[in-house]
């Protein structure tokens, strides 16, 4: 059963470890199981920077959802990084979903829509500056060319300044990135469009995250916030309030956004007439960075004491992340993988349950080029119950349970779903559950990236061996008849040589010649000869009825070795070798019967015999037989 059955919803997303997706989710799952639903939250980290290989493993991850057995769908899509992967999921959504869908954030397609009152969401803060502090020389900082909610944000702005006889010039426009890798380039360019040197009033970011990384690059050039320029955010994440100045930005009530998509939903379910797009009201914050708020030393210490938590924690994390890569990258099999998870997994607060599902297929020498989304079955080869690792994990059951039943709490909560991959290559995915109060922390990132490492060298391990035994196989195996070969034979012979003198065994050494090979290529061509040599190999393959071992030492030459054998077991192997030659020589519309000569020797423990003169015995006793028929045996039918 699984999930299969029970009352849930989906929330896919990208990028929970940042604040607002954190809080969204959390409010959102706590919303829903409140009303009796499940929700199985889609989580992609993402990318950064070139990671296309890594992006197109993440979202292999749109394929793991079965779509039609959802009660609601949440779209986060505003979240993604990838473009075509958010379209990709809104595809699937569409072509298979049979349940009300509301989007967050995001208009997509007919579906119903909570959005930010982006239209105005401006205007605010722009009126704040102009209005409270008189400014007219502002710089705003747009987000990425054409994202809808940049292009909303930056036409508010500019309809703002109009209704104050106030233009925005393009050398006052920059269009950044919404994250805060950008500050550098984006102060760098205000001074280089300042030929005289001076900073505008105020620089207007469309979020936080830009507007914090431009506070941090005015610092580092020796400029003072606001004493020489007033920086302003968007969303106020909670980082805001504790960077030194703290920044002023513009609240969005998330929880009050989850509030109104979870009763759209219902409303929905219900078959209730609903408008299709419902907006979030947006407030200023006034903090240090426009000069509202004074410093003060509560203030500074508060600000400073967050971000020594912050570090020390972020420095944690990093350091137990290497060691856990250290740790898990030697890790032959999934049972030692898992007592290293065991060891680091605590890192994530709160945590109560977490799984490592694998898809079903031979992932560790399947090509990668083959390890593409999800198979129809998986096997569960991790779980942590209860944060207590449970031992010698391998259940498989149908992808679309998610997780097997006895796993899943009786009361409706939060599971996160989040795909394991190496680049492109498809491992299966990872769940997690947790205590109330808990959601995915940075730390989870570095373990997942930790275990998917591990796993692709667990692999690369496998293959290598794979082909080091195949490479063996090859140098000890007669490529014609599947038997080992010549050097098989000096190997295997002396081993066993070996432990007759220092066990007190026997060994019973069997030759046998081919007869007439030479007649048959002759005449019917060595194509013929080849099959009449396999056919001998055949004949020592079902003669065997304990560990013999038989190998082709020479053109038309064959040796079988067997421990602790008796004379009976010779006879009673040389009766089924003559046997199925008979048989097959009675059966067969070849021109030719297939025989062969043998002779034998048990070999003891007495050390005053070679090896060599042992080999050497059963020879003669077989070229005798060779001989005694070479007159009598009849070859060409």
């Amino acid at each position: 059963m699984g999930f299969v059955g029970r009352k849930k919803v989906a929330i896919f997303i990208c990028g929970t470890i940042v604040d607002y997706q954190s809080q969204l989710v959390s409010h959102l799952s706590d919303r829903m199981a409140e009303l009796g639903y499940y929700s199985i939250i889609y989580n992609w980290f993402g990318g950064y920077g070139e990671t296309v290989e890594f992006e197109a493993g993440e979202f292999n991850a749109a394929y793991l959802p079965d779509y039609s057995d959802y009660d609601g769908i949440f779209l986060c899509l505003d979240t993604f990084t990838n473009e075509e992967a958010s379209e990709e999921v809104l595809n699937m959504v569409k072509q298979y979903s049979k349940c009300p869908v509301v989007s967050i954030r995001r208009e997509a397609d007919d579906y119903h829509t909570i959005l930010i009152d982006d239209e105005n969401s401006m205007e605010s803060i722009t009126e704040h500056l102009i209005e409270v502090h008189h400014f007219k020389d502002l710089f705003y900082v747009s987000g990425i060319k054409g994202h809808p909610d940049a292009v909303k944000r930056l036409n508010c702005f500019k309809r703002t300044l109009a209704k104050y006889g106030l233009e925005l010039k393009e050398e006052n426009l920059y269009h950044g990135d919404f994250w805060r890798g950008s500050g550098d380039r984006i102060v760098d360019t205000i001074i280089e469009r300042r030929k005289g040197g001076k900073l505008p009033e105020a620089i207007v970011c469309a979020n936080d995250y830009m507007a914090i990384s431009v506070c941090h690059a005015l610092q580092a050039r020796g400029y003072e916030i606001p004493k020489d320029v007033v920086v302003t955010g968007f969303d106020d994440i909670d980082e805001v309030s504790y960077t030194i100045p703290t920044i002023t930005s513009v609240k969005m009530d998330v929880k009050e956004m989850a509030e109104m998509a979870s009763d759209m939903f219902i409303r929905l379910s219900q078959k209730k007439k609903v408008d299709k797009y419902e907006y979030v009201k947006t407030t200023v914050i006034p903090r240090q960075s426009c000069g509202c708020c004074e410093s003060s030393t509560k203030i500074l210490t508060k600000a400073l004491r967050n971000y020594f938590d912050l570090w020390q924690r972020q420095r944690s994390e990093h350091l137990q992340s290497c060691f856990m890569s250290l740790d898990t990258v030697v890790s032959s099999d999934v049972d030692t993988l898992n007592s290293y998870i065991e060891k680091y997994i605590g890192n994530n607060d709160y945590y109560k349950d977490f799984f490592v599902v694998l898809n079903d297929y031979p992932w560790e020498t399947i090509e990668n080029e083959k390890m593409v989304g999800y198979t129809d079955e998986v096997v569960l080869r991790t779980a942590f119950v209860d944060t207590k690792r449970l031992e010698n994990i391998k259940i498989k059951f149908p992808r679309s349970e998610i997780l097997p039943d006895k796993f899943i709490s009786d009361e409706p909560k939060a599971y996160y779903v989040i795909p394991l991959h190496f680049q492109r290559a498809s491992f299966g995915y990872a769940v997690i559950d947790y205590f109330p109060g808990g959601t995915i922390g940075s730390f989870y990132e570095f373990m997942l990236v930790s275990i998917c490492n591990a796993l692709q060298h667990m692999r690369a391990n496998r293959r290598s061996e794979a082909l080091i035994d195949k490479l063996q196989s090859m140098y000890v195996t007669d490529v014609l008849t599947g038997l080992k070969n010549r050097h098989g034979f000096d190997v295997e012979s002396h081993e066993m040589y070996d432990r007759v003198v220092n066990e007190n065994r026997t060994m019973a050494i069997i030759g046998i010649d081919m007869d007439g090979l030479k007649t048959i290529n002759d005449t019917f061509g060595h194509g013929e000869g080849d099959f009449a040599l396999k056919i001998i190999a055949d004949a020592i393959r079902s003669a065997a009825f304990t560990d013999e071992q038989g190998f082709r030492v020479g053109g038309d030459e064959f040796e079988i070795l067997a421990m602790d054998y008796s004379e009976n077991s010779i006879r009673k192997f040389i009766k089924h070798f003559v046997d199925y030659l008979e048989d097959f020589n009675s059966k067969s519309d070849k021109p030719y019967n297939v025989r062969a000569s043998y002779g034998y020797f048990i070999c003891n423990s007495d050390p005053s015999f070679t090896l060599t003169e042992w080999l050497s015995f059963s020879d003669d006793r077989m070229y005798e037989m060779k001989e005694n028929n070479r007159a009598t045996r009849k070859i060409i039918k």
